[in-house]
């Protein structure tokens, strides 16, 4: 029962991150996924098997894993969701947008934008015990970095369990320009500013577990206890620097976070 439950979750979620293309935003809704089918999603274990029943279903459709991003990294939404620890999530080739390629809204439900600083690996993480120290000696740049992240259960996940099996709500991502990571700054020091329109949000590293470098230890550390680790060329989102921000059509994001980098994307 347990397995036939994992697979068709997976298949629900997998579906509806992919068939709502449409203009119609009344068919893009009902392709969420209604969360009375999350019913029995009662523990982390089964969460994380149905998000690996989404990215098996991804890359049987051709897709391609590229790396991972980290969610929760910030106590207080640990604490809404009831969590111990972040949570981890897959990113695939595909949700990647190009340097200039605008986001298209159409085929999501709730999107919100998240400015964070990605990691590129130039080693792999193989060690059960990877310290914040072994994430900055492997990484190989950085980049200032969107995630938009979205839910695909009708309303949104209103448990840990939801979130995680939907993939820890990754929807698209765009990566600026990688740059070394700076010998003469912490990361944990850097700030943002998110501007879209006359709206301003700030972030800092600081909120993504102390240190964005903790954040990609953590993740090395979970996929290991599942058999996976880091490769080098993975590209990990580490963390929002600043709150989670809805956006829609017509909206211009730019982020700005420093000696980083600045990075913008259009919204259509």
């Amino acid at each position: 029962m347990t397995k036939n439950l994992t697979a068709e979750l997976g298949r629900r979620l997998w579906l509806a991150g992919n068939a709502a293309t449409a203009d119609d935003s009344t068919a893009v809704d009902a392709a969420a996924v209604d969360a009375a089918a999350a019913d029995q999603l009662d523990d982390l274990e089964m969460a994380y098997a149905v998000e690996s029943a989404t990215r098996d279903l991804a890359i049987a459709a051709g897709g391609r894993v590229v790396g991972y991003k980290v969610g929760l990294t910030a106590q207080p939404v640990r604490d809404t969701f009831g969590a111990t620890e972040p949570a981890a999530g897959h990113l695939l080739a595909h949700r990647l947008l190009e340097d200039g390629e605008p986001l298209a809204t159409a085929g999501l439900f709730t999107p919100m934008a998240e400015v964070e600083i990605a990691f590129i690996l130039g080693e792999a993480l193989p060690d059960p015990q990877v310290t914040a120290q072994d994430v900055r000696n492997a990484t190989a740049a950085v980049a200032p970095a969107f995630e938009i992240v979205d839910s695909r259960w009708r309303g949104g996940p209103r448990t840990l369990p939801m979130l995680v099996a939907d993939n820890t709500n990754a929807a698209r991502a765009l990566l600026g320009s990688p740059v070394a990571p700076p010998a003469s700054a912490d990361l944990a020091k850097i700030t943002s500013t998110l501007s879209i329109g006359s709206r301003t949000v700030p972030g800092s590293a600081a909120a993504v577990m102390g240190d964005p470098a903790e954040a990609v230890a953590w993740l090395a550390r979970h996929l290991l206890r599942g058999g996976r680790r880091l490769e080098a060329g993975d590209i990990v989102l580490s963390g929002t620097l600043c709150a989670p921000t809805p956006i829609s059509a017509g909206d211009r994001l730019i982020a700005d976070l420093g000696e980083l980098g600045r990075i913008t994307l259009d919204v259509n």
